[in-house]
């Protein structure tokens, strides 16, 4: 009887792995009902299966449902059930490239997803119904599906016309009546020869009172019993893998700044963007954007009505959310300013939003990264509240300074390129930096005709080297003169007048209203323009119109070998008649990059031309 009900139980798992077969799909319906699409009766369930709208490309952050389906020969239901406990259901999904090549030369790929059906998932089984006089091909099948969840992750490979390759895997366990002896109970076979006897060497011990003890090798041969055998586990037939096409829809970057305020506030403004790519067709709707800081607040400053949500956006849109993340009790000398941001944004694609078969996949990004609250050292804007850190030689702030004192970082021809550095500046460097020896000798030569307003003239300067070439080691070969060539730019600077101690004179303003030039209301504000502010600013500027304007903006003189001598001109246009001329000629050596300005300058004298008024 026990043999006979073994071989039962072996012969009905192999009939149900020889007559099942795994396929799996990805309807193309969001919120796919499997009971509503097979209907309550069907003749035959396969053309109900093959008739469902599936999914032809996907988007990476999408949830997606795939329906894995397995098909079987009817069977009794205490069969079926018996077959459907032991069954096991792997899900793979991995994204791989189609033409960027692996080192080894296959296409690169990385696994995204991997897992199993829960055993606690009750399955839709679904037969087809019985008819009379079927044909010897038309059999009658048993429909068993499951619905799993995957999350189509972005990897962290570079993509390259990609697409996502799911690979469903299933098997049958054998019965417990299945087990031959030794497999289920652990011990060996009846009737079966032992091996060699470990302990015949005690077998004649006087000390054992004539007992014979024996141990077979086999117990003790093997290190690691086998667990699983080769029958243990038998695959199903089913379809190797489904191939679909993938692409990013949405692409998002957070980027922080510190608001300019004073005091400083340990306050960051986030910029949230969010970049639709061109690899859809269709509209999407940006529905949901939640930012938390653990430990903080979050400022929505989005409050225009074209950035309220939801948004309705297309291919190539560009947007960007504003927020502003402030800590709390960052006061407390035990509280860290590290805290963590967590963003989530949802983006619903409407791929097919009207009609039986509604598609818009739902698109989910979320990931957290580390802000810092903690204050800067030394801030850039209004006066620091601490003494800021003094360095020797360096500008007495490290970042751009809005104190007094505090020295531009910008080199002042760029500030200021009509005029020199001003003296104030020069004169409160605490280290003193002497004058460079050149030894070049410059000639200004000015023109020798009378010039007009709006006439050309040139300066005429003859550069001598008179640098001696260095000496060699004593009974060496002379140096070259090349060694001491000298390789000079000429700069001319403009004019500009001087005033140390500038007086602006505000006139009352036009725009307050007669009787509240002395008594201010706090009702009334200020006038945003006030021209005779401007005009007095203007009248009172440190800088006057240009005389003169140099054509020349950089004459190069050299190689110059010592003892050598050139000839250079300085072109300029003479723009208004008097006393003209430009404030110095820097010099600048272009191999050290030492400079010296030369202020013993020609004077030009511009006359009128005859005629004018």
């Amino acid at each position: 009887m026990a043999v006979s009900g073994d071989y039962d139980t072996r012969d009905a798992g192999q009939d149900f792995l020889d007559r099942s077969y795994l396929t799996y799909i990805v309807p193309s319906t969001t919120n796919f009902r499997l009971e509503k699409a097979l209907g309550d009766t069907a003749d035959q369930y396969q053309a109900l299966f093959d008739a469902i709208d599936r999914r032809e490309w996907l988007f990476f952050d999408e949830t997606i449902e795939i329906y894995l389906v397995l098909r079987t020969r009817y069977a009794e239901e205490k069969e079926l059930r018996s077959c459907l406990g032991r069954i096991s259901v792997s899900l793979d999904a991995q994204i791989v490239n189609s033409h960027t090549p692996d080192r080894d030369g296959a296409p690169a790929s990385e696994v995204i997803y991997s897992g199993v059906v829960e055993a606690t998932q009750e399955p839709v089984i679904v037969t087809d119904e019985e008819e009379d006089g079927r044909d010897g091909d038309d059999e009658r099948y048993t429909y068993i599906v499951w619905k799993q969840p995957v999350f189509l992750a972005r990897p962290r490979i570079r993509l390259q016309s990609p697409s996502v390759v799911f690979s469903a895997a299933a098997s049958l366990r054998p019965a417990d009546a299945e087990l031959s002896g030794p497999l289920r109970s652990g011990y060996l076979q009846s009737r079966v020869p032992l091996g060699m006897n470990l302990l015949e060497s005690f077998s004649g011990d006087p000390a054992l009172g004539g007992v014979k003890p024996r141990l077979s090798a086999l117990r003790v041969s093997r290190v690691a019993p086998v667990t699983q055998s080769a029958e243990q586990l038998r695959p199903i037939k089913g379809l190797q893998n489904l191939s679909l096409k993938i692409f990013p829809a949405v692409h998002t970057r957070v980027r922080f700044a510190r608001p300019n305020a004073s005091p400083p506030s340990p306050a960051l403004i986030a910029l949230l963007e969010v970049d639709f790519s061109p690899f859809f067709d269709c509209e999407a709707v940006l529905d949901k954007i939640s930012l938390t800081v653990s430990d903080g607040v979050v400022e929505d400053l989005n409050t225009q009505d074209g950035m309220r949500l939801p948004l309705r956006c297309v291919a190539h849109d560009h947007i960007t959310f504003l927020y502003r993340l402030a800590p709390e009790q960052l006061d407390s000398a035990n509280k860290s300013s590290i805290r963590n941001l967590d963003i989530t944004i949802e983006v619903m694609a409407l791929v097919k939003p009207d009609g039986p078969d509604i598609c818009t996949p739902r698109l989910s990004l979320g990931w957290t990264t580390t802000l810092d609250f903690s204050l800067p050292v030394n801030p850039g804007f209004g006066q620091p509240m601490t003494q800021p850190i003094q360095r020797s030689h360096r500008p007495s702030q490290l970042s751009i300074g809005g104190g007094a004192d505090a020295q531009s970082l910008i080199s002042p021809s760029v500030s200021r390129p009509d005029a020199l550095p001003a003296l104030e500046a020069a004169t409160a460097r605490s280290t003193e930096v002497p004058i460079p020896n050149f030894g070049i000798t410059m000639t200004f030569t000015g023109p020798d005709r009378s010039v007009h307003a709006g006439d050309e003239f040139s300066w005429t300067v003859f550069v001598v080297n008179r640098t001696k070439p260095e000496a060699g080691p004593p009974g060496a070969a002379a140096a070259p003169a090349t060694v001491a060539a000298r390789k000079l730019a000429l700069v001319a600077i403009p004019r500009r007048r001087r005033n140390d101690h500038p007086r602006v004179v505000r006139p009352p303003s036009m725009a307050s209203p007669a009787g509240l030039a002395s008594k201010h209301d706090p009702l009334i504000a200020d006038a945003v323009l006030d021209e005779n502010v401007v005009h007095a600013m203007q009248k009172s500027s440190l800088v006057d119109g240009t005389d003169v304007v140099c054509l020349s903006a950089d004459v190069r003189v050299g190689p110059l070998a010592p003892n050598a001598c050139a000839v250079v001109e300085l072109r300029f246009l003479a723009l208004r008649e008097g006393i003209v001329g430009v404030e110095a000629v820097r010099v600048i050596d272009l191999g050290s990059q030492e400079h010296v300005d030369v202020r013993e300058l020609p004077v030009v004298v511009v006359e009128g031309r005859v005629g004018d008024a």
